[in-house]
């Protein structure tokens, strides 16, 4: 929010001085231009008239030779100057080649039927029409350099020294306007950055968060955005409230039943005869079958709803995989198999400890279970990656008969059983690895399966990684296990 509020505080003071300097600037042309006007007319006016009257002399006296001397010598005086003198039908005199502004001035002076010189400024040019000792009639015309796009007085305004009143005038205008971009730039960033800091608590599973009550008694569009806030706050507020009402109202309205039909099974077995051993059994499995769904989907629901989510830390993630490890190794033993974790460098993570425990026993598990018997399943952890994104990357492999190819992409999927192979036959419910897949994912890290080069099944498990430094992080902590 800081990048935002600097942003609108440089353009507007940025805004504020070029639209100043503008209108300083443009004052400034307007009356240099007009003031050089007036100075020019007020020098050169006379100084023209002069020359025509002598001009015409020389010439009735010496004729064009004189008038050309005589052009050659004030042209020379005032730099930059071009004398012109016509007779009564427009000829030049001395056989210049008129341009066509001093045309336009000739035409314009033989059709003044007024006395005295003729002021041309735009163009800086001034005429006359003049009678010389015999009466015959003649114009005059002066042709002067045009003056600079940028007088002088506006070059000296903005180049020129600054004495200690224009630094003093400067300062303080440069101070009003950054104290007034300052407060506009607050006044439009502060209900932004509160609405943010609203939306990052609220995302932070603070449900009761609700916008400060300075925006919300605002009369312009951000005020209407904080209504608009605090009314969805509200709204997700009592939807999640009522997902974990329902969520422990179904767990205790199916466990419920599970447990009498278990209880009931125990009985039946007391007084079964042996045909129908075989059928309490299978109601048996059945039961611990329809259980272990309940539970992955309770599960998955406490998954999505982000409620372990709330228990989030720093940790090591290594020392959370040895205890996997060693509790994956311990029931592996049964399948005359066993689970190998290879330790690596400290990996440092961010997250809900036992959620990323349940998701990556929930991959062990299934590896051991699909394992060749003698065999073990081989654990590693690896950090890839440079510091800030690092990332730690567990990968999880079997020796067993691997997946098809086709089916690779929808081991994640929920309630998906690979068809026709000997993952099939595992009695398995289909969320595991799909609750695996929720769990990193809302950790920012992913998951993936391949098959080995060698038979089997690798599963890499990703997370972001923290540095190992403990001094960047927040808080560092052990999980430890229940």
């Amino acid at each position: 929010m800081r990048r935002l509020f600097f942003k609108i505080f440089m353009w507007f003071w940025l805004a504020i001085l070029v639209v100043s300097a503008t209108l300083v600037a443009s004052t400034a042309l307007t009356f240099s231009r007009r003031a050089a006007d007036e100075r020019w007319a007020q020098r050169n006016g006379p100084r023209v008239d002069l020359w025509a009257q002598q001009e015409a002399d020389v010439f009735e006296r010496e004729g064009a030779s004189g008038v050309e001397k005589y052009v050659r010598t004030f042209e020379a005086d005032q730099a930059g100057v071009r004398g012109y003198m016509f007779d009564a039908r427009g000829r030049e005199i001395v056989g210049k080649e008129a341009p066509p502004q001093v045309v336009q001035a000739l035409a314009a002076v033989q059709q003044n039927p007024g006395a005295g010189p003729q002021l041309l400024t735009q163009q800086r040019i001034i005429g006359e029409k003049i009678a010389g000792p015999s009466g015959r009639s003649y114009v005059m015309i002066a042709v002067y350099p045009l003056p600079p796009a940028v007088p002088r007085p506006l070059l000296q305004f903005l180049f020129g020294p600054i004495d200690g009143g224009g630094i003093l005038r400067l300062l303080a205008v440069l101070a009003v306007a950054g104290l007034f971009c300052f407060w506009l730039a607050r006044y439009i960033t502060r209900p932004i950055e509160k609405l943010r800091l609203g939306a990052s608590a609220l995302a932070n599973e603070q449900l009761e968060t609700r916008v400060d009550p300075e925006v919300v008694a605002r009369g312009d569009e951000l005020g209407e955005l904080g209504r608009d806030f605090d009314r969805m706050a509200e709204r997700i507020n009592a939807l999640v409230s009522a997902e974990r009402r329902l969520l422990a109202d179904v767990s205790h309205t199916l466990r419920s039943p599970l447990a009498r039909l278990n209880v009931a099974l125990g009985l039946a077995r007391r007084q079964a005869d042996p045909g129908t051993a075989e059928h309490l059994e299978r109601i048996e499995r059945e039961a611990d079958l329809l259980n272990r769904l309940i539970g992955h989907v309770l599960t998955m629901a406490r998954v999505e709803s982000g409620i372990d989510l709330q228990q989030k830390k720093v940790f090591d993630l290594g020392v959370l995989l040895e205890e996997v490890a060693a509790d994956g190794d311990y029931e592996a033993r049964g399948r005359k198999c066993g689970v190998k974790f290879t330790p690596s460098v400290v990996c440092m993570v961010e997250g809900a400890p036992e959620v990323l425990r349940y998701a990556i026993e929930n991959v062990v598990r299934n590896a051991v279970r699909y394992t060749a018997p003698g065999s073990n399943v081989e654990i590693t952890l690896e950090p890839q990656g440079r510091w800030p994104n690092q990332r730690a990357v567990i990968e999880v492999r079997d020796h067993g008969p691997g997946v098809p190819e086709d089916e690779l992409a929808n081991l994640f999927v929920r309630f998906h059983r690979v068809p026709n192979g000997a993952r099939q036959d595992s009695g398995g419910t289909g969320l595991g690895l799909a609750i695996t897949e929720r769990a990193f994912r809302l950790h920012e890290g992913r998951v993936s399966a391949v098959n080995a080069p060698g038979g089997g099944l690798v599963v890499t498990l990703e997370l972001p990684m923290l540095s190992a430094n403990p001094s960047r992080n927040a808080r560092i902590s052990t999980p430890k296990a229940e």
